[in-house]
Order: C-alpha cells, then sequence, then structure tokens
C-alpha cells in the first residue's frame, strides 16, 4: 500500500518525462537537430519534423531570432508602426487613436460591422470612434414614416451634385455662384456692398467687379493710391498723402514744392565787429575776430573779469589784453603776486605755523602753547583737575608717551599735546575721574530685584520669593506639596496656586486654598430651568453657590425669562436714561455702543432695532436673510454678515460702536462668532451719546422708515436684550409704549405636514404656511393645474395661433412644460408681417433656435425623453440665455411687438416645415411669453392671458397613440401602451423588446450546480472542474462558422508541467501546456509554415485563478503573429507568423491530460467545451464531448487546514492546496510559531522596553513620560533629584543643584566613583575593575545591580508560550509545557510530527545504508587477514623490536619512527 501511494505521488512527473522523450518536448517528435546545440544565450531548443526551434530565454536579457543570438525588440509584437522599444527587454511605446485599429493603427474601426441599428432606423453610418442609426434611404420622421426626397426624385440644378443625407433626403451641393434647395438662384455677390470708397459693383456668376473712383484701386477699391509713393520730397522731407494729391513737409533749412531749395541764412550778415559769416543747412557761424564773442560777435570780452590781479591789485582791461596796478598793496610782479618772506627765518617754535604778512609775521600757537613764538609750554596739571584722588599726566610730556597705556601706541605730536590725562581710582571713571560708576546700570538683579549702587560695587535686594546673589533663585513654594487630593501646585511669585481635580462622578468638587475641602454648595442648590450650578467658597469659610443660567433665563435662581415675541407686525418704544457716571464695564468703549440680543426668525425681511434720530442712529435690520448693521452720524457705516439667519435657530447678535463699527454673530455655522466690520469706508465717527436715548424694538414708526431697507416689522422671537451691557426684561418692555409685544416665544412647524401636496415648496412665513408651485400648479396650496394639450396625436398635423397685443421688447421670456419622444418637431413660431423671426423647435431630442439674424443655437439637454422638462428661453437685448446650459449667445436685434403671431406646435396646411422636423408630437403645458399665458381655456382669475385665435387638432390632456394597435410584439406577447410607445410582456421563454429572443434556460437544460447561459440561437453550460490526470476530448464536426483565432482558458493550479490543451492533425500540430509553471504555446499551421514556440514570462501555477488568451494579432489575414496574455496582460507571442487554427474544426481536441488542477470557461474560437456531460445545445456551433473521464464539479483543493497547521490560535487560510497562516497580534513565522518581539524597533526614546504579549510597555527615565517616553516633562513636580540634589526649575527646562560627590541631571552618579579598594564589597561572585580613583562592579551572568545584588528573572518577559508556565533558573528560565506542546518555549505542537511517513520512504533509505556497511565491514577484514598472512613464516626483527618496544616503554616514552634494522 505504502508504494503504492509513492507510486502515485509521483506517476505524473514520471509519465511526462517518459513522454517527453517519447513524443518530444510536449507534443514535439524526436530528432538530432539539437544535437548540435544551435540555440545561443541559454535557449532552450526543440526538436520538430526534422528541424528545430529554439525558445529563447525571457530574462534579464531577452533575445530572439532563429538561434536566440539577437536582441529582442518588442515592436516587432506592437500592434503599430509607429514604435519605440529597449532592445533586450519588452518594453514598447506604441498607442493607437480612439475608433482606429490594426497593426498600424490606419484601420478604421467599422462601428457598424456588428449591425448595432434595428428596428426602424436600421440603416447604419459609420463614424469615427461611433457610428449613428438612421432611415433607409426615401424615408424620414421619428418612426420613418415620413417620405423625403431622394436625388432619384429631385435634380440640382446649375451644376450641383446631389446627395442623399439620411433622415433628411436629398441635399444639393451648388456649384460655386448658386444656392437654393435645388441650385436655382444666382446668388447675388453685390448683396454685401463689398466695394469700398463709393466704387459701382456689378454683379457676374460667383463674382462681381468694382469700378473705383479716382484715387483709389485695389480689387474692392479699398486700397487709397500713394501718392508718395514716389518719394517726391528731398532733403529727407516727409510726404503727405492726400486723396490724389500730396505735400512735403520741409526739414528746417529747405524749402520748396518738393523741399528742393536750401535756405542761405548768410544773406541778411548777421555777424558784427568785421566777423566772418559760414552758412550751413538750417544755421549759420560767426568767426569772431580777436576780443569778441556771442552768436554774432556782438560781445566785447572782459579780460578783468576773471580778476587776475591778487593782493588787491587794480585790473585795467583793453583790447583783446589787461594790466595791473600793483601800487600801495606791498607786492610786485605782473600779477601782484610776490611778497617779501618774513617767516624765512623760522621764528615760531613748538611746531607752530609762522603766516607771512606785510612787513610783519605771526605764529599760530597749537593748543598748550603761548607766547609770541610759542616758546611757552602751558602746565594743564597746575590746577589739579583730577578728582578723587585721580592722578593728573600731561600730553606734552614726551616722557609720558612711553609709560601710559593711553599714549603707548602713539607717537608725539604738537597738535596733540594739549591736554591731560587722569588715572582715576577704581569705583570712578571720567574725564576728571568725576563719575561714580553705576555697578547697578547692567540691570543684574532678577525678577524685579531692586539694585543699590556702592563704590566698585553693588548690592541686590530681592522681592518675596527669590534668593541669590542676583536673586536668580526661585524659592518654589511648591517643593512643600501643599495641595491635596490629588491637586496640581503652580509656583508663583512669593506664593503657589492649587488646581482642583475634576470630582469623580457623584462626588463633590474640592475647594479651598489647598484643595482640601468639600465644596457642598450645592446640595441644596434652587437653580431653576437646567442652569448649572456653581459651588463657591467664601472667605470666611462659608459654602455657597451660584447658578449659571442657560439662554433665556436671568435672575439669581434663573427662574426669570428674558424672552419674548412678536406674531404681528408692531414694536416696542422707549427713552433710555442717560447718565454720564457709567460703570467701568459700560466705560470699556469710552464714547462706544453696545446693543445686543438673541433671536430666531423665518422671515428675510424686517426690523429688529433703531436707536437713535432721524439724524444719528444705529440700527439692526434683515435684508435677504442676512443681518445688516447700519450706524449714521454725519456719515454712514454699514457691516453685513453674509450667511443666511432666517432658518428659525437662535442666533446671537452684538453690534458694537466705538469709533469703527464691529458686528459678532454667533450660532450655527459661526459656533465661534463670525466679526465683521464697517464696509472698507475708514470713517472715523465720534458719536453723542445723548442723540440714542430713544430705542424702538421690532419696528419704527411711518417717519423713521425712509431711513431702513427692509420697512418691514419683526415676526418672531426675542430673547437676553442688551443694552449698554443692562439687560431688558420682558416684563419692563411690556409696560413700555408696545404694539404686538407678547410674552415668550412659540412656534408651530406649518410645513410639517405639507400643506403644498408636493407640487411646491412650502416657505414657513411664522405664523402661517406660503406655498411656492411648482410649475404648472397655482393656487393657495397649489392645488390647481394649468391645462394641458396634445398634439400629433395619432400622427395628426395640429397647431394653435395666438394673436400678440402687447409690445414685449427685446427683454422677453418663453417657457413652457413639454412631454415628448420625437426628437424633431416645432414648438412655437413668432411671426410678422407674415413671415417667421423666432423658431423654437426640437432637433435630434434637444431644444434649438433659429432666427434670419444668426446661426442655430442649440440648449445641451436632452429633453424628449418622454419625460416632463421645464424649458425657459430668455432674450436679453439681442442675446438668447439657456437656463439649464448655462449658455449665453448672440441672437440678432429681435424683439416682440404688438401685432405679431405665434403658432404652436406646427403650422397651417401648405406651411413647409421640413427645416424645424415636421410638427410637434406630444403634450404642452402653461406656455408663458413673459408673464402672459397662451391658453384655449378659460384662463385662472387674475391671470394675464393670450387666448388662442385659431386650434386644429388640438386635444385636451395628454393622450397618447394607440401604439398596440398594430400588435407588435410575437411569440404570444402582450402589448402595452406607455404614452406613445408600447411594452411587451413576454412569456417566460421570451424577451426583447419584441419577445423575439428565446430564453433556453427557463427549462433548466444543465444539472444541478451548472450555471446556464442562454445564447441567441441555443445555451451553454458552464461550470469549473477539478482534473487529477483524467482528460477529456471534444470534435466539432466541422460545426464552427468563424475561423478559429483565439483560445480562452480559465486555470487554477499548483502544477508546474502538464498539457492542458493539445490537437494534431496530418501537418498541423497545436500545444498549450504547462512547463516550469510558465505557459507554453507550440503551433504549426501547415507543411509550409514556420514552427512557433514560445512561453509566457509570467508563471501561473500559484494556486489562483488566471484567464489565458491566445489570439491572433490580425485575424483578418491569413497568416499573422500570436499574442498569449494572462489576465489581460501580454506576457508572451510569437515572432514570426502563423495561421489560424481552422483544422481544430475537423480534428480531435485533447483537454487536461496529465494535469491536475481546476479548469473553468474553456473555448475554441469563442465556442465552449462542456466540462460535464450536458444535453446536445441547438446551436449551431459547438463542440461535443467524446471520451475521457468526467471530472469533478467545482475546484476544491485537499483539507489542507483540517489539521489545524497554525499555531497560537492562527488562522488557517486555504490557498488551494497550500496554505497561508494569518497570525494573532503578537505571533509571526510561518505557522505563527514566533513570538513577536514589539522591542526590537526600540520604540522606547528614553526608557527601558519590556516586551508583551502583542505590546509593550516603556519604563520611562525620570524626567520623560509617554507611550514611548518621548514626552519631557519639565516641572519639577515629575522630575525627581537623588541623592539629596533639589530640582530648579527654569524656562522650559529643569536642572538639580547636587550635594557634593553627586554629578548628572539627577545627581545620580558618584565623583569621583567609589575606588576599589576593601570597602567596595561586590555580591554574588562581582568583581570590582578600577583603581583607587574609582571603579564598578563587574557582574556575573545572571545578576545585576551597582553591588550586583539582584538576580535577573529570566520569567518576567514571559517566554513561554502555549499556556506554559515559566520556572526561573540561573542566567536562564525553564517551560513547564502543557499537554500536547513540546520545546524550549513550548512553541511547537506535538501533532506536527506526528504526520505519517510512508515506511517504504523510510525503509528503502536505511536498507541501503545498512547494505553498504556490511560491505564495508567485509571489505576490511578481507584486507586485515591478508596482511596476518604476509606476516606468518617470517622472521622479522623490526616487527618485534617496535612491538616490543612499545609494550614495555609506552607508558614512559615515545614512540619512536619506525627503522627497518635488517
Amino acid at each position: 500500500m505504502e508504494f503504492g501511494k509513492i507510486w502515485s505521488k509521483y506517476q505524473k512527473t514520471v509519465l511526462i518525462t517518459v513522454m517527453m522523450f517519447k513524443l518530444g518536448l510536449l507534443c514535439t517528435v524526436t530528432a538530432d537537430m539539437c544535437l548540435s546545440s544551435p540555440c545561443h544565450n541559454g535557449a532552450t531548443c526543440l526538436d520538430h519534423l526534422g528541424d528545430y526551434v529554439c525558445i529563447c530565454p525571457k530574462g534579464p536579457v531577452w533575445y530572439m531570432g532563429k538561434n536566440c543570438d539577437e536582441l529582442y525588440n518588442a515592436c516587432l509584437l506592437a500592434p503599430c508602426t509607429n514604435c519605440t522599444s529597449n532592445l533586450g527587454t519588452d518594453e514598447f511605446t506604441c498607442h493607437c487613436p480612439d475608433g482606429f485599429t490594426g497593426l498600424n493603427c490606419t484601420h478604421d474601426i467599422d462601428e457598424c460591422q456588428s449591425n448595432p441599428c434595428n428596428g426602424t432606423k436600421s440603416l447604419c453610418v459609420n463614424e469615427i470612434n461611433g457610428y449613428s442609426c438612421h432611415c433607409v434611404t426615401g424615408l424620414g420622421g421619428n418612426d420613418c414614416q415620413n417620405n423625403v426626397t431622394t436625388c432619384s426624385e429631385e435634380r440640382c440644378k446649375n451644376g450641383g451634385t446631389c446627395f442623399d443625407v439620411p433622415d433628411t433626403g436629398h441635399l444639393c451641393q451648388c456649384a460655386p455662384g448658386y444656392g437654393g434647395t435645388n441650385c436655382e438662384e444666382n446668388i447675388d455677390e453685390c448683396w454685401s456692398e463689398p466695394c469700398k470708397n463709393g466704387a459701382i459693383c456689378k454683379d457676374r456668376v460667383n463674382g462681381y467687379q468694382c469700378f473705383c473712383v479716382p484715387g483709389f484701386q485695389g480689387y474692392h477699391c479699398d486700397l487709397d493710391i500713394n501718392e508718395c509713393a514716389s518719394q517726391p520730397c528731398q532733403n529727407n522731407g516727409t510726404c503727405l498723402d492726400k486723396v490724389d494729391y500730396y505735400n512735403c513737409d520741409c526739414v528746417p533749412g529747405f524749402k520748396g514744392i518738393n523741399c528742393e531749395v536750401e535756405i542761405d541764412e548768410c544773406e541778411v550778415h548777421p555777424c558784427q565787429n568785421g566777423a566772418t559769416c559760414r552758412d550751413y543747412v538750417a544755421a549759420y557761424v560767426c568767426e569772431c575776430v580777436a576780443g569778441f564773442q556771442g552768436q554774432d560777435c556782438e560781445v566785447n570780452i572782459d579780460e578783468c573779469a576773471s580778476i587776475p590781479c591778487q593782493n588787491d591789485g587794480r585790473c585795467i582791461d583793453e583790447v583783446d589784453s589787461y594790466k595791473c596796478d600793483c601800487d600801495g598793496t606791498g607786492f610786485v610782479g605782473s600779477h601782484c603776486e610776490d611778497d617779501i618772506p618774513e617767516c624765512a627765518s623760522d621764528p615760531c617754535q613748538h611746531g607752530a605755523t609762522c603766516l607771512e604778512g606785510v612787513n610783519h609775521y605771526k605764529c599760530l600757537c597749537w593748543p598748550g602753547y603761548k607766547g609770541e613764538n610759542c616758546q611757552v609750554d602751558i602746565n594743564e596739571c597746575d590746577q589739579l583737575p583730577c578728582e578723587n584722588g585721580g592722578e593728573c599726566f600731561q600730553r606734552s610730556e614726551m616722557e609720558n608717551y612711553k609709560k601710559l597705556p593711553e599714549l603707548a601706541s602713539t607717537n608725539f605730536s604738537y597738535e596733540e599735546a594739549d591736554g591731560f590725562i587722569c588715572h582715576c581710582p577704581p569705583g570712578f571713571t571720567g574725564d576728571v575721574c568725576s563719575v561714580n560708576v553705576d555697578e547697578c546700570q547692567s540691570a543684574p538683579c532678577q525678577q524685579g530685584g531692586s539694585c543699590q549702587d556702592q563704590v566698585n560695587s553693588y548690592q541686590c535686594i530681592c522681592p518675596g520669593g527669590f534668593i541669590g546673589v542676583h536673586c536668580e533663585v526661585d524659592i518654589n513654594e511648591c517643593d512643600s506639596s501643599p495641595c491635596q487630593n490629588g491637586a496640581t501646585c503652580e509656583d508663583a511669585a512669593n506664593a503657589y496656586r492649587c488646581h482642583c481635580p475634576l470630582p469623580e462622578p457623584g462626588q463633590e468638587p474640592w475647594g479651598g486654598q489647598d484643595c482640601d475641602i468639600r465644596l457642598v454648595g450645592c446640595e441644596q442648590n434652587q437653580c431653576q430651568h437646567k442652569a448649572e450650578c456653581v459651588p463657591k467658597l467664601t472667605d470666611k469659610g462659608e459654602h455657597g453657590y451660584s447658578c449659571l443660567c442657560p439662554y433665556g433665563w436671568t435672575g439669581e435662581l434663573c427662574n426669570t425669562s428674558t424672552t419674548f415675541s412678536f406674531n404681528s407686525e408692531g414694536y416696542v418704544h422707549m427713552q433710555l436714561p442717560f447718565s454720564k457716571n457709567r460703570n467701568r464695564r459700560e466705560t470699556e468703549h469710552k464714547h462706544g455702543l453696545y446693543m445686543q440680543l438673541r433671536f430666531r426668525s423665518t422671515l428675510p425681511d424686517m426690523v429688529l432695532f433703531f436707536r437713535g434720530t432721524m439724524d444719528q442712529f444705529v440700527s439692526l435690520e434683515l435684508i435677504g436673510g442676512s443681518l445688516r448693521a447700519k450706524v449714521k452720524s454725519g456719515k454712514v457705516l454699514q457691516a453685513t454678515h453674509p450667511g443666511l439667519v432666517n432658518n428659525s435657530d437662535w442666533y446671537q447678535v452684538t453690534v458694537t460702536m466705538d469709533e469703527t463699527l464691529v458686528m459678532t454673530v454667533t450660532g450655527p455655522g459661526c459656533d465661534k462668532g463670525c466679526q465683521v466690520k464697517d464696509e472698507g469706508h475708514n470713517h472715523l465717527l465720534f458719536l453723542q451719546l445723548s442723540s440714542f436715548q430713544q430705542l424702538y424694538i421690532g419696528l419704527v414708526p411711518q417717519q423713521y422708515l425712509g431711513q431702513l431697507s427692509s420697512k418691514k416689522g419683526f415676526i418672531g422671537c426675542m430673547e437676553d436684550f442688551h443694552v449698554d451691557h443692562k439687560l431688558l426684561l420682558p416684563q419692563d418692555l411690556i409696560r413700555e409704549e408696545n404694539q404686538g409685544l407678547e410674552l415668550g416665544c412659540t412656534k408651530a412647524d406649518w410645513c410639517e405636514e405639507d400643506p403644498c401636496m408636493q407640487r411646491g415648496r412650502c416657505m414657513d412665513m411664522w405664523v402661517q404656511a406660503s406655498c411656492q408651485c411648482h410649475r404648472p400648479y397655482y393656487g393657495e396650496s397649489c392645488e390647481k393645474e394649468f391645462p394641458i394639450w396634445t398634439f400629433g396625436h395619432e400622427n395628426s398635423s395640429s397647431y394653435s395661433t395666438f394673436n400678440i397685443t402687447e409690445t414685449h421688447g427685446d427683454n422677453f421670456t418663453v417657457s413652457f412644460l413639454m412631454r415628448s419622444l420625437k426628437p424633431s418637431g416645432l414648438l412655437l413660431q413668432l411671426h410678422r408681417e407674415s413671415q417667421p423671426y423666432l423658431t423654437v423647435y426640437l432637433k435630434e431630442g434637444t431644444v434649438a433656435l433659429y432666427s434670419p439674424h444668426t446661426t442655430l443655437l442649440t440648449e445641451a439637454k436632452l429633453v424628449a425623453d418622454g419625460n416632463r422638462h421645464l424649458v425657459i428661453i430668455k432674450v436679453q437685448y439681442g442675446h438668447v440665455v439657456f437656463t439649464k446650459a448655462g449658455n449665453r449667445r448672440a441672437l440678432g436685434n429681435v424683439t416682440v411687438e404688438a401685432g405679431d403671431m405665434a403658432f404652436v406646435g406646427g403650422l397651417p396646411a401648405g406651411v413647409s416645415m421640413i427645416a424645424w422636423g415636421g410638427s410637434f408630437k406630444g403634450c404642452l403645458q402653461d406656455i408663458r411669453l413673459d408673464h402672459r399665458h397662451l391658453t384655449t381655456d378659460v384662463p385662472p382669475e387674475g391671470a394675464d392671458v393670450y387666448l388662442a385665435s385659431t386650434q386644429e387638432n388640438v386635444l385636451s390632456g395628454c393622450q397618447s397613440d394607440n401604439t398596440c394597435k398594430d400588435e407588435p410584439c410575437h411569440n404570444g406577447g402582450e402589448c402595452r401602451i406607455t404614452w406613445n410607445d408600447f411594452r411587451c410582456d413576454c412569456s417566460v421563454h421570451y424577451s426583447g423588446r419584441l419577445c423575439d429572443t428565446r430564453l433556453w434556460c427557463v427549462e433548466q437544460p444543465c444539472p444541478d450546480g451548472v450555471r446556464c447561459v442562454d445564447l441567441l440561437d441555443g445555451y451553454e453550460c458552464l461550470t469549473e472542474a477539478i482534473f487529477q490526470n483524467n482528460s477529456l476530448q471534444y470534435v466539432a464536426n466541422s460545426s464552427l462558422v468563424g475561423p478559429v483565432t483565439n483560445i480562452t482558458m480559465d486555470i487554477r493550479t499548483r502544477d508546474e508541467n502538464g498539457m492542458l490543451l493539445r490537437a494534431t492533425s496530418s501537418s498541423e500540430v497545436f500545444c498549450l501546456g504547462l512547463l516550469n509553471s510558465s505557459l507554453l504555446v507550440k503551433l504549426h499551421t501547415g507543411l509550409h509554415a514556420e514552427l512557433l514556440a514560445f512561453t509566457s514570462d509570467q508563471t501561473i501555477a500559484d494556486g489562483g485563478w488566471h484567464r489565458v488568451q491566445l489570439t491572433m494579432v490580425d485575424p483578418e489575414q491569413s497568416a499573422s503573429r500570436w499574442h498569449l496574455n494572462v489576465d489581460g496582460r501580454r506576457v508572451g507571442g510569437s515572432f514570426s507568423m502563423g495561421g489560424n487554427l481552422n483544422f481544430l474544426n475537423h480534428t480531435k481536441i485533447w483537454l487536461a491530460e496529465k494535469y491536475t488542477g481546476c479548469l473553468g470557461e474553456v473555448r475554441v474560437g469563442g465556442v465552449y467545451l462542456p466540462l460535464t456531460t450536458v444535453p446536445e445545445p441547438p446551436q449551431l456551433s459547438r463542440f461535443s464531448k467524446v471520451g475521457g473521464h468526467e471530472p469533478k464539479k467545482g475546484c476544491q483543493g485537499e483539507p489542507v487546514c483540517d489539521s489545524n497547521p497554525c499555531g497560537n490560535h492562527g488562522e488557517c487560510k486555504d490557498q488551494f492546496n497550500d496554505f497561508n497562516c494569518s497570525c494573532k497580534a503578537g505571533w509571526e513565522g510561518e505557522r505563527c510559531e514566533a513570538e513577536v518581539n514589539e522591542c526590537s524597533s526600540a520604540p522606547c526614546a528614553y526608557g527601558t522596553c519590556k516586551d508583551l504579549m502583542a505590546d509593550y510597555e516603556c519604563d520611562c527615565e525620570p524626567g520623560y513620560k509617554g507611550k514611548d517616553c518621548e514626552q519631557e516633562v519639565d516641572n519639577c513636580l515629575e522630575f525627581r533629584c537623588v541623592n539629596g540634589g533639589t530640582c530648579i526649575s527654569t524656562n522650559e527646562s529643569h536642572t538639580c543643584l547636587c550635594l557634593s560627590g553627586y554629578v548628572g541631571k539627577r545627581c545620580q552618579w558618584r565623583f569621583p566613583p567609589a575606588a576599589c579598594d576593601v570597602k567596595t564589597q561586590c555580591l554574588n561572585g562581582g568583581v570590582c575593575i578600577g583603581d583607587d580613583s574609582g571603579g564598578n562592579c563587574t557582574c556575573k551572568l545572571g545578576y545585576t545591580g551597582a553591588r550586583c545584588e539582584t538576580e535577573i528573572d529570566e520569567c518576567e518577559s514571559n517566554p513561554c508560550v502555549n499556556g506554559a508556565t515559566c520556572l526561573d533558573r540561573l542566567n536562564h528560565f525553564q517551560c513547564v509545557c502543557v499537554r500536547g506542546f513540546t520545546g524550549k518555549r513550548c512553541e511547537t505542537s506535538k501533532k506536527e510530527h506526528l504526520e505519517q511517513i510512508p515506511w517504504l520512504a523510510v525503509a528503502i533509505p536505511l536498507t541501503t545504508l545498512c547494505v553498504l556497511l556490511i560491505i564495508l565491514v567485509v571489505f576490511f577484514l578481507i584486507m586485515t587477514a591478508r596482511k596476518k598472512r604476509q606476516s606468518e613464516g617470517t622472521y622479522s626483527p623490526s616487527s618485534q623490536e617496535v612491538a616490543g618496544a612499545r609494550l614495555e616503554m609506552g607508558s614512559v616514552l615515545k614512540v619512536p619512527p619506525e627503522e627497518r634494522l635488517i
């Protein structure tokens, strides 16, 4: 039995191997062509019919060619010629445009090839990337029942070409110069006035001729003849072109008609005093004689102007020269420049400067010297200038420049020798040591300490709570932990503050200075209306409480209502008191106004309040549902909140005015308050509060309405009305002058019961409901409906006419409701003097407009779908607006005037409507031209109407044609009318619009568990099946109609090798199989065709479902490349051409030979191969099963999860003959056998990680907290100093002041460390390593601590799993497993080792090993016996000597090498 199991397990591989040798590798015949190894680059060689084929490798470098010696070019398989690829890879780029296909992307896809058009519109017209359906030639209209003219009936005149247009009729393409329906009109090209500038136009055939007036030329006489073209103006003159003449604008210096004459400027003798004149273009130059200057040499030059004579010498001017008179100056020379030098003897001392004088000199002394010749050095220290004991030094003494530091870096100079230097004693400074140095100037004292200056020192006087030289140490009053009951202490300057914790549910809160007193004031509170009670503790220790009132209530116990309402228009008027002595809260804004209230309403326009007079006031209104605050005081400011607040919700609004206007709104959408200011006016208003004493709430008297926009009274509720921070109570307001004020707030939901009957929108008007009716309904509750009419009933011609008696101008609106299934037809046409000027019609199911002034305008929405649609067309100043599409296009000058006529639904008999698609067929309702209704019935009361003057075949109501009268339903189907259409209720055996499609599957022809799918001519029985070496055979018996150009297959397996589909004939071969988990394709389609063999670059033996598709690239050709796709992705293909597989239509096909796995749909040429036995289906094209063992339905693999292979409660997931374990949190591994160490990623930033089951825990270092110890605690409450250290909190940090002998952030380290001596005792075998300067204990394995005093608990990390008990041992642990588990950590289930192993699989290797051991023992025995026989009868002294020596001395001496003695 065991041998049989092993044989069954491996027989498939053996049989495939035998078959590969017998038939060649997967469907080939053996030969010797591959013995020469013709395939390169690691390719696989296959023999076939005396030839060979190379299967080239596909990675990392791809190859191709007969011998796989060329780099692979992916473009060879690309579906286009415009392709780029990376040689040696399968990457390429090729994109065909939409609507095109084929190898070169040049074939337009004929969407009409599949005959998509059925019914009456059966003529298909192919388009780019689409198609359209039309009536056959000669017919038109919605139902193709209208006759249209064709080219066989009409002839185009004047050389026009005729075309038949589907659905429309013939169309003439006219020759140039002709127009009209049949090209009968000669187009007058002069009608558009092409000739310009008064030219005469003469019409020609397809042209015109212009006769120009003088001065113009060109085809249209639009070119002005340029008389300046010949450049008549000379000497850079500018030519000005005129009509039939020109003018020359000359540059300066020239004149004449053409600027040809140069002007002589010297002709008038402008130069004076004998100067010479030189003529230039537009200028002249005078050359002056010596002594004269100026443009005309009219100025005599004054040579004395430059004052050439010095030292008061007198200058005498001459012609072109001058002379100096030096008499009485004391100087001589031509310019009186020479003086007698008295300073030549250098009389001045100490570096003084000698100044020459007239017959004398003067010495200029440096500061610090005096005397006539500066010979006296002034002693500045004689006056004892240095104060406070300072020592004085003169700057003029040269020896000081070597000993004084102030002068050491400078050289002596008389210029700097003046003055003295004072050396001050400590504590004084200044030039003369007069300034006492203020050591307090640098503000050394911190925390507000006061600094007292002293001589050469200072002293800080610290405030309470601080100490230190600079008051830098904050005395932490929280160190004594004064706060109790879990309260948080906050240190303050010379004080502390306790933040009491929130109370536990059901307990009273803590209070008092130290949070040590239970606050019980709320135990007997009397707060009403759900007010919040807040307990209090007075300074005297008495308990009490206060009530926090909700909105709408006030008072100590919140029992006074602040709510009031107006249910009709009215107001409250009161005189506000004026007080010059306002309290602190009121004077926060010195000159401001403050108004605050809450309100709710549903009305969009009304007054909330008005405060002030006609000239100065502040108001609040609702305008269009938005709040607007307004202030007027000389200038006007206003602020508008853009959101809508008339939705019945409560809103709070605050209006303040303090030089600028601010409004704050709080409510839904503005939970935190939305603030708006005055709208950019940038005006500052200064208010006189005495002008704001009058207050009106809800409305104002008639004389004030002109100042407001809404002009309507408030209807709704108000509460919490504050004026200048004072609350106005309703009980007080009702005593004032009021109209309509009511206490409280009541509101009914008027729209709850839908008073508008779902025919309109209900508007809550606070005291009643108002209906905005949808068209076509009207009435107080939308209970009435405008009449509806039917046009074109039973394809009749119908229309109505209306006389327009009012001028609507060029701003008008046409609107109506329509219902139609006909995509074309005339809706409405406006006439003036029997000529149409505006047409509204249907074109291809959409609304279109036409005017003689413009082109076609079309609405984008489809309306001819049988549903009711509202159409609105607005015309504004020559532009049409389609409200649905949002388009705005030019329409031309269109106006509706009194006397015009409107045609609805069609036109009278005899008037052609072909251009508009015929008459309208359907229903029209509520037709309006602006505010006037176009109707045939008695108008509603008060409605403005145009009554119909003519009606033809117009029926009242919306009636349907009898669409079932022709009995369109087949096969017993029952026809039902569905408004101008029909529906066929078919029997269970038929379906389709006309019940013309047979349903085969209703008879359940397929076996149980098999899915039946209907075809047009039959059915298919689809199922999945599992194969285990049981193949099936099929034949088509030549039933396939089309060519076989594709094969598809759904496959699921883990088999790496097997045959999926195979077929052969005399000269043709096809094989699809698995080779090393990849797909292998071989096909040979004829004697003269090349053998094609290729594999997929994707493996599919992974246990999952895959869709395999093998297709011809160009199935229309006799030969083409083949592509292999898996799951929609190309995974391989042939390099060469191959034919189709039509031979499969005439031969037997083998499916699933030597294959284990599942198959789904298998199709050859699109025809299904049934996997189970079914009755012969009725369709023509089919495959019949003719042999094989029927597989098992469904796709269920081995029960791999029944043995629960996943440990530690992991979930086993079946992966088809394999499994995958989904582990519980905290476990990992192939079978969930390993515990996840969550600490392996080192998650603790500042702490030690402890591994837990599916979690971890961080033991944070002091000063850190958080899940990962990532949050630093920056306060001394959490940060504890050790070894007597004191914690000091600073900005964003903290530190410890350590005692002597300790260092570290927490004073945790000894310094210097303990020395290794007799006093340092390491426990449990630890060794102290170090010297006299310090050391520490190195512990034995299993111990830890500063002195190795703690044994490590190895069981702390819970290493034992599956419920085992952990026993702590020294430096290890021991797991005591529960029953059924084993292993060091009890991680292995014993069931995993109980899998049965065939004894034969064990016995054969053991038997073989025993035989080998026996052979080796026998061999050694034989060799030993031979050696003994060789020594018998022979004297061997060496042998005896050595043996004896070993016996006697073996225990003492080392045995020497053997030596031969003889």
